[in-house]
């Protein structure tokens, strides 16, 4: 897996376009993010209101979110933040806490509900967005160059594409080129 705070983006047309495997693997990550951002959203009183009780029921959520975070905002804005994203991230939520503890006496507050509540549907949506969108373009690599692509079809400019960090999409995408789109 590649770190994160090396972003090594090439021209666009480098990367194979997926077809319509890799298009439906990103189609269903993006329905399991959405499907993420769904439970957030019907959570969210019991996220905001008791976000240490509620916590330990979303660590799968939180870990993933926590592990790519910085993938999802260095290749998706384009800048090398390196590993910035999961500071900042951790930072925020630690800040809310004492805020939280500083202000009734407790860590569990709506302070620091509110900040985990918008880190995470902030976090699934932009992932899910991209997914989604990664599906629809067919955009190469990266899901995260989704957005980025769309906008420079609207400005009409060609973005630069990323490999997917954990190389499974790109490795997927291979393989389809190879395996079922090639005759002897």
């Amino acid at each position: 897996m590649k770190q994160p705070d090396s972003l090594e983006f090439v021209d666009s047309g480098t990367l194979l376009r997926p077809g319509i495997v890799g298009r439906m693997v990103r189609l269903l990550m993006g329905a399991a993010c959405f499907y993420a951002l769904f439970q957030i959203s019907m959570n969210s009183s019991a996220i905001i209101y008791q976000p240490i009780t509620v916590m330990p029921n979303l660590a799968v959520m939180s870990l993933v979110a926590l592990c790519i975070v910085n993938y999802v905002v260095n290749i998706g804005f384009g800048k090398n933040w390196g590993r910035y994203p999961s500071f900042v991230s951790v930072m925020v939520l630690l800040v809310a806490a004492f805020a939280g503890w500083v202000y009734a006496g407790t860590p569990d507050h709506a302070i620091l509900g509110f900040s985990y509540w918008l880190w995470l549907f902030y976090f699934f949506a932009h992932l899910g967005l991209s997914f989604v969108l990664a599906a629809v373009l067919a955009t190469p690599g990266c899901e995260m160059r989704a957005i980025p692509e769309l906008l420079g079809k609207i400005m009409g400019y060609s973005s630069q594409e990323h490999d997917c960090p954990v190389s499974l999409i790109t490795k997927l995408d291979e393989w389809e080129a190879k395996t079922l789109w090639t005759r002897p």
